[in-house]
């Protein structure tokens, strides 16, 4: 079982970057189905000489999340077990990370993961805490132990500082064997091998090629005795598995088990139903039996119906359940790929259908060396694939367009209002913005991460003066949205001559994100020696949420680079013989 993990590891070159924590970054990246995971590392690790025990942090406003890990990487994989001791330090970041109170003596970047965490609390905004220790090592009794005392204190310090808050604490210690299982089950999809039997009020077959379904309505009872007897093993493709039920609104789940409750005989019509995997299936006088069964999409609607109270579950409450039998290996990797959507809806979906979606997909597919997705996405194999494809992930391409046209706070803080809010969406992606301007934009923000990671290559003691500022500003977090908008802001100065419309600039030849970033590459090196004295503050006191105090950090920013220019000329003439500017 760990053969597969430890192969797609390998495979991985695009997290070699971050040493020691490439496969704590591989974890959140599988587990929470991350599309751009560089973006995330560039924000979330706080991997740093006084981290207090923590390696990262990330803070998922949007899905209601928080992740603190530690991780930890054995040269060598005979050991029986990973050091608890760094399971235990775990509660050093618990102290002083949930901790309300301002905490002192730890580093500026650590300061302000702190503030932007507690900002997220007091705006009730996380549902779900989880601490993980990741680790190349068999999992043990004592680490596991020391989790749970870590989790029971973050509970608790939680419930002190935000007591009219329903946050929910978990624990994981992601070993080898675990992490392994969860990768395996990511590419397996029938875990679940018995045989059920189950009354239904009818029933249809569906033919493709390769594949028949049967199509019916399975009884609420008789999916919550499923899950109450396999649990997370149903949902083999659901790496994730069930999210819980947090009472909030805006909560899908808790939304379904309301429904269960109060509203059973509207469940069917309230909710999209169930798809699931079987090895085989037969229909006769409305019985239906099946052999094997994995849930592809459904897991939240599931898992929310086995965590009602067996006895409030009423008699006439019905899903509609398709049961799905193919053999072909190809198309039941596409049946997993296209049916699984591991996150819930997220607000990039409700734009896939936009015009100017649509038409920035088509444009990308003529460019032909970038893809793009417009908003759609796919399954975790994807997810766990892609790097090795030139793929812009619509989030990223969101953040870019916005930091560099004068938002970073929003690229930075507010990245799914760009597509819940017409007026911002408008904005970010008006009608004139293009394939090709994207690519632009995009690569400035790829470039200023590879910036970030080439100096944390560099080994403490061998980094200059110059370069230890500006690695300590880049764990500033915020810092990459600001310095992409503040280069946005010395575009003409970079072109030599007056811009009118930004959205026009791109390069002139047709080249994948890599490939502009190196463009980028020297300009960025250039520029950012003026970020540790002019685009500190707004970060250390606001992270981006004092705009005038922004904007007066881009004032002198750009004063500095024109003043520069002239020492910049050849570097800035290189730039501009492969942009075009109107």
């Amino acid at each position: 079982m760990t053969n597969g993990l430890e192969v797609a590891l390998r495979k991985r070159a695009d997290l070699d970057q971050y040493g020691s924590n490439k496969r704590l970054l591989f974890a959140l990246q599988l587990i929470f189905d991350i599309e751009d995971i560089a973006t995330v590392a560039a924000t979330s690790l706080t991997d740093h000489p006084n981290d207090k025990s923590c390696d990262l942090l990330y803070i998922d406003r949007g899905a209601g999340r928080v992740v603190l890990a530690q991780g930890y990487e054995s040269e060598n994989a005979a050991k029986l077990q990973a050091p608890a001791r760094k399971a235990a330090s775990l509660h050093q970041a618990i102290n002083w990370l949930f901790n309300k109170s301002d905490p002192s003596g730890v580093p500026d970047a650590l300061r302000v993961a702190w503030r932007e965490l507690h900002d997220a609390l007091a705006d009730d905004a996380i549902g779900d805490v989880a601490i993980w220790y990741v680790h190349n090592l068999p999992e043990s009794q004592q680490a596991s132990a020391e989790l749970r005392a870590a989790r029971d204190s973050a509970y608790a310090q939680l419930n002190h500082g935000y007591p009219n808050s329903d946050i929910e604490v978990s624990c994981e210690e992601l070993g080898r064997e675990r992490l392994s299982q969860r990768y395996e089950n990511s590419q397996t999809p029938i875990l679940v091998s018995d045989m059920f039997t189950v009354e239904v009020p009818g029933a249809f077959e569906e033919h493709g090629d390769k594949w028949t379904a049967l199509c019916t309505s399975v009884p609420v009872r008789w999916l919550h005795e499923r899950f109450e007897q396999h649990g997370a093993s149903l949902f083999s493709s659901n790496v994730r598995d069930y999210l819980g039920s947090r009472r909030s609104q805006s909560n899908i789940n808790n939304g379904i088990q309301e429904t269960v409750l109060n509203e059973p005989t509207n469940l069917w019509a309230y909710n999209n139903g169930i798809t699931a995997l079987v090895h085989d299936f037969s229909f006769v006088s409305g019985t239906v039996e099946i052999t094997g069964l994995g849930i592809v999409n459904g897991a939240q609607t599931t898992g929310a119906i086995g965590s009602v109270p067996a006895t409030d579950i009423g008699h006439g409450s019905h899903v509609l359940t398709r049961f799905i039998r193919c053999k072909d290996p190809e198309t039941v990797r596409s049946i997993v790929r296209f049916n699984n959507r591991q996150n819930p809806t997220q607000a990039s979906d409700f734009r896939s259908n936009d015009g100017v979606q649509r038409r920035l997909v088509r444009e990308f597919e003529r460019l032909g060396v970038v893809g793009y997705s417009g908003g759609r996405r796919g399954g975790s194999e994807d997810v766990i694939r892609r790097p090795g494809e030139n793929h812009l992930s619509s989030e990223v391409a969101a953040q870019a367009l916005a930091a560099f046209h004068g938002e970073s706070g929003v690229a930075y803080h507010e990245k799914s209002k760009i597509w819940e809010q017409d007026a911002l969406y408008s904005r970010v992606f008006p009608e004139r913005v293009t394939a090709e301007h994207i690519v632009f934009v995009a690569s400035l923000l790829r470039a200023i991460e590879m910036e970030k990671a080439r100096l944390g290559r560099i080994s403490a003691d061998a980094r200059t003066e110059d370069e230890i500022e500006l690695f300590e500003w880049f764990s500033l977090r915020g810092s990459i949205m600001l310095a992409a908008e503040a280069i946005g802001t010395t575009r003409e100065t970079l072109v030599g001559e007056a811009v009118s419309d930004a959205y026009v600039l791109q390069f002139k030849k047709n080249l994948s994100v890599s490939e502009a970033a190196k463009v980028w590459e020297p300009i960025v090196e250039s520029l950012l020696a003026f970020a540790p004295g002019q685009l500190r503050d707004p970060l250390v006191t606001s992270t981006l949420r004092n705009r005038p105090a922004v904007e007066s950090a881009l004032r002198n920013f750009r004063s500095q680079v024109v003043a520069a220019r002239k020492h910049n000329r050849a570097a800035y003439e290189l730039f501009v013989g492969q942009v075009i500017t109107r």
